[in-house]
């Protein structure tokens, strides 16, 4: 069932935590629930699983009927609690898991939406002035059979290629984007495409240290509620986001499969260097697996907003520098047939 936004999936985690906590049976809570939520595609899903509760079906069994709600990892993690009999821990744990997702998220879409801004902007300022203003310098100057000046003709020119071009520029743009969608869509088009992504320069590092924040923090939810290691390694590859990382993180989990050690595992493998492998091999030595995944996860979703927040910071003024000189290069291309034609009056 599509069309939950995080956010309402998020609020009901929380809610449905708090309530479990509070010791109210799992039936009422169900049914106060789906009585409670706003959002119809969610209300109808719970509704759902509130009458497979009360047939007598188990709850992991009921979420996992929608799975485009509740994902495997919030499945296993709920059943995990359910045999512990810690259901309200387990899901606040998932709450604080999709808060931390939704937050990066979010901030990374308000990272996004000024460039984007500025770019659409300039792109309707440019054609309001090549349609409107300076066709009308154009045909005065031919009424005065004189040449229009030099950066006024070019911005003219431009905009007489895009005017006769305008279908070649946009199916090209089109048929790239569809080509490019495509490609990425097939098995091996994505896992190229996600090995390359890792290796470019500024963001590669970037979507690196995103992957493996969203892959600590939930291999951490289910190890903190007993899941086994090996089925909390599989499940956790799935939420990297990131084909060619999950490729690894399934031969890591083979290999321990095969009787290795999973500090041992994830060291024949170089991008899970540095604090990763530190606190695993401590945590594995230790027994204090979870909290030590949960730090690494906080520490690279730290790295992620840090990184992000100077990207930006460099992005944005670099931006509305290029914008502001092209945006000024088009008003002195607009208003020299004016100051020119200021001087032919006074000859």
């Amino acid at each position: 069932m599509a069309g939950v936004s995080a956010l309402h999936t998020l609020i009901f985690t929380q809610q449905f935590a708090a309530m479990i906590r509070s010791n109210l049976p799992l039936v009422d809570v169900m049914a106060n629930l789906a009585e409670e939520t706003p959002q119809r595609r969610l209300r109808e899903a719970i509704e759902d699983v509130s009458e497979d509760v009360v047939r007598g079906v188990d709850l992991g069994t009921a979420l996992a009927a929608h799975p485009h709600i509740f994902d495997d990892v919030y499945v296993t993690v709920v059943r995990a609690g359910l045999e512990s009999g810690r259901l309200g821990g387990a899901l606040l744990q998932i709450a604080q898991y999709q808060k931390v997702m939704h937050e990066t998220g979010r901030k990374l879409k308000a990272a996004l939406t000024y460039p984007l801004f500025v770019v659409f902007a300039f792109f309707g300022i440019f054609n309001a002035m090549a349609f409107f203003i300076l066709p009308r310098f154009e045909q005065i100057y031919r009424n005065f059979h004189r040449t229009l000046p030099v950066p006024t003709q070019w911005l003219l020119n431009i905009k007489g290629y895009w005017t006769e071009y305008w279908y070649l520029i946009v199916g090209g743009a089109v048929a790239l984007l569809v080509s490019f969608a495509t490609w990425v869509s097939t098995a091996d088009g994505r896992a190229v495409w996600d090995e390359m992504k890792l290796k470019l320069p500024i963001i590669g590092p970037l979507w690196r240290m995103s992957a493996l924040a969203r892959f600590l923090r939930t291999l951490a939810v289910q190890v903190e509620n007993d899941v086994p290691v090996l089925e909390a390694l599989r499940l956790a590859a799935d939420s990297a986001g990131n084909v060619y990382v999950c490729e690894l993180l399934y031969e890591i989990a083979d290999d321990v499969e095969r009787g290795f050690g999973l500090a041992d595992s994830f060291r024949s493998h170089r991008i899970f260097h540095g604090i990763v492998l530190q606190m695993i091999a401590s945590g594995e030595e230790a027994g204090i697996l979870d909290e030590l995944l949960t730090s690494s996860a906080d520490y690279f979703d730290s790295l992620v907003q840090d990184r992000l927040d100077r990207i930006t910071s460099l992005i944005n003024p670099i931006l509305t520098v290029v914008i502001g000189l092209a945006v000024a290069a088009m008003m002195i291309a607009s208003f020299l047939p004016v100051f020119e034609l200021g001087s032919m009056a006074l000859q």
